[in-house]
C-alpha cells in the first residue's frame, strides 16, 4: 500500500516539476539528513576539508527523532549522510532503526574506513537498505592520491569483509554499491581496463549488488580543479534542478538547505529547531527558488548558477544521469 502511494506521489512530483510549479500540493519523499559534518580524511575531490571547525558536529539523536516523527507519514526514504562521515556518529546503529521502526527506507554512504567487522554486523542486521562505499581509484597509487589519509589495502579488506559478513548472515541487505570515481591520471594510463578488471576480481563471489562509475562534480563551484569544466551559461542548456521539488537537505545542526550540492550552505531554507519540515518544504524561501528555475533566473543566483548538476542532458525534462537510479531506488523492496 505504501509502494503505491509513494507512486502516485511520484507521478505529482513528475508533474509539479515538469509544469514548474511554485507550491507544491505534497510533501517531500527524501531527505538528506547530515549525521556528522566531521570527516576523517581529505579527499582531493571533496571539499569538507574547507568547513570551518566550528562548523563541525554531529546531529543530536533528539534532534534526529523529531525529524523522523515529522516526515514517517510521507518520507519514503532518507540519507543518513551528507558532507561527513556517518560512520563518525556514534548513534548510528540507534538512527538507523529508529527510522525503520517508522517504515522509512535508509540509505548512507561511507569512504570505509572506519568499518570493523562487529560494526558490519551491526549494520547489516540494523535493517539498512542501502550502503554506497566511496572508493576513488582502481589502484593503490590513484586511490590513496585522492582519499588523503586512507590506506588503499585497509579500505578494500573492510568492504570485502563486509560482504563476506552479508554473505555469512544470508541477507539481502543492505543493497551494496560501491561507487569509483574515475579521474585524470589513471584514465590516461594504458593499463587502465587491466586495472579496474584487476580491482574487481576483488569482489568475486561475494554480494556486491552494484559497481556505479562517476566523474567528479563540482559542489556548486567549489571544486576548482583543472580537470574539472567550469560551467558555460553560453553553450549548455539549463535545466532546472529537480531537488527544490521533492526533497530537502538537512545540516547536522537542524538547518535545512536546497540541496546537497549546497556544501557551504548559502540558500537557508529554514530550521527544523524551530519550524516543522512540512511547513518549510512551501515556504517563501524555496517558492522564491523555484521561481527562480521557472523564469531562469537561477543563473543569476549562487551557487546554483555555478553548479554542473543543472546543466545536464534530459528525458521527458527530468536529467538522465539520475532518472533510472531515482525510480529503482524508489520502487525497490
Amino acid at each position: 500500500m505504501k509502494k503505491l502511494k509513494h507512486i502516485l506521489i511520484l507521478i505529482k512530483i513528475y508533474t509539479s516539476y515538469v509544469f514548474r510549479k511554485i507550491h507544491c500540493n505534497y510533501l517531500p519523499v527524501r531527505l538528506w539528513i547530515e549525521l556528522s559534518s566531521r570527516c576523517n580524511l581529505k579527499c582531493r575531490l571533496c571539499v569538507n576539508r574547507d568547513i570551518p571547525q566550528h562548523l563541525k558536529g554531529d546531529i543530536n539523536f533528539d534532534l534526529y527523532k523529531k525529524i523522523i516523527d515529522e516526515v514517517k507519514d510521507y518520507a519514503y526514504d532518507v540519507n543518513l549522510f551528507h558532507r561527513g562521515e556517518p560512520l563518525l556518529h556514534p548513534r548510528l546503529i540507534d538512527i538507523i532503526s529508529y527510522a525503520r521502526t517508522s517504515n522509512i527506507k535508509t540509505r548512507i554512504h561511507t569512504n570505509s574506513t572506519l568499518l570493523t567487522p562487529a560494526l558490519s554486523r551491526k549494520i547489516i542486521l540494523s535493517g539498512l537498505d542501502l550502503i554506497s562505499f566511496s572508493f576513488d581509484g582502481y589502484t593503490k597509487e590513484t586511490y590513496e592520491k585522492n582519499r588523503a589519509g586512507a590506506s588503499y589495502e585497509k579500505s578494500l579488506k573492510n568492504i570485502t569483509t563486509f560482504l563476506k559478513i552479508k554473505k555469512e548472515l544470508n541477507s539481502t541487505k543492505p543493497f551494496t554499491i560501491v561507487q569509483v570515481m574515475e579521474f585524470d591520471e589513471e584514465l590516461a594510463s594504458k593499463n587502465f581496463k587491466e586495472q579496474k578488471k584487476k580491482f574487481l576480481i576483488n569482489f568475486n563471489n561475494l554480494p556486491l549488488d552494484k559497481l556505479i562509475v562517476r566523474t567528479p562534480h563540482n559542489w556548486g563551484g567549489l571544486l576548482k580543479l583543472s580537470r574539472i569544466k567550469k560551467v558555460n551559461h553560453k553553450d549548455t542548456k539549463l535545466i532546472p534542478c529537480t531537488f527544490p521539488w521533492y526533497s530537502l537537505t538537512i545540516f547536522y545542526d537542524g538547518k535545512v538547505y536546497l540541496c546537497p550540492q549546497d556544501f557551504d550552505g548559502k540558500v537557508l531554507i529554514g530550521d527544523v529547531n524551530k519550524n516543522p519540515v512540512r511547513e518549510i518544504f512551501n515556504n517563501q524561501v524555496i517558492k522564491e527558488v523555484r521561481k527562480k528555475f521557472k523564469t531562469g533566473k537561477i543563473k543569476e543566483f549562487s551557487p546554483c548558477k555555478d553548479c554542473d548538476r543543472i546543466w545536464r542532458k534530459t528525458f521527458m525534462g527530468v536529467p538522465k544521469e539520475y532518472l533510472g537510479i531515482f525510480i529503482k531506488d524508489s520502487l525497490r523492496k
